[in-house]
C-alpha cells in the first residue's frame, strides 16, 4: 500500500517493499504534481497486487546484462550466437546505455535508445571497413532481440 504526503510543494509518494536480502524497507518517490504522485501511486498498487513489482536497486544495464549472458548465454547459445551476442553488447549496448540503472529502462528509454543506434556508426570488426556510415537494420534487429530477450527472461 503506497500514501502521498504534501512536502512544501511537492508531493511524495511512500511504500514499503522487500529487497533482494528479504528486508522490508522503505521507498519515497518525490514529484511536482499530485497529479504525478496520484498516478505513480496507482502504478505502485497495481504492480503490487499483480505480483509484478520490481524492487528498486542499483544494478546496471552493464552489470544485468553480464548476469544475462552467464546465466542464460553460456546454457542456451551456441558458440557462433554467444560471439556475436557479446560482442554486440560490448561494442553497442554497454558504450551506448550501460551505465544506466536498470529501474530507468522503459519503453520511452528504449524509443531513445533506438533514435540513437540509428545515429551510430558501425564498429571497425577485424580491420573491415563498414559498408554503411550508420549501423544497418540487421545489427539494429539484433541488439533489439537481444535486449527483448534479456529483459523477458529478467521478468521470469
Amino acid at each position: 500500500m503506497a500514501s502521498i504526503i504534501k512536502i512544501k510543494k511537492s508531493y511524495s509518494v511512500v511504500y514499503n517493499y522487500t529487497d533482494e536480502n528479504g528486508e522490508v524497507k522503505q521507498k519515497w518517490e518525490t514529484w511536482h504534481t499530485h497529479q504525478e504522485a496520484l498516478k505513480r501511486k496507482a502504478e505502485i498498487e497495481n504492480q503490487q497486487f499483480n505480483g509484478i513489482f520490481i524492487p528498486p536497486n542499483n544494478q546496471t544495464v552493464s552489470e544485468f546484462l553480464h548476469d544475462f549472458v552467464v546465466l542464460y548465454g553460456e546454457k542456451k547459445w551456441s558458440m557462433s550466437t554467444y560471439d556475436s551476442n557479446t560482442g554486440l553488447i560490448a561494442n553497442y549496448i554497454n558504450p551506448l546505455i550501460g551505465d544506466v540503472p536498470i529501474q530507468q529502462v522503459n519503453t520511452r528509454f528504449v524509443d531513445q535508445f533506438n533514435r540513437t543506434l540509428e545515429k551510430t556508426k558501425p564498429v571497425v570488426n577485424r580491420n573491415r571497413k563498414p559498408k554503411d556510415e550508420y549501423l544497418p537494420a540487421q545489427i539494429k534487429d539484433k541488439i533489439h532481440k537481444l535486449l527483448s530477450c534479456a529483459f523477458k527472461q529478467a521478468v521470469k
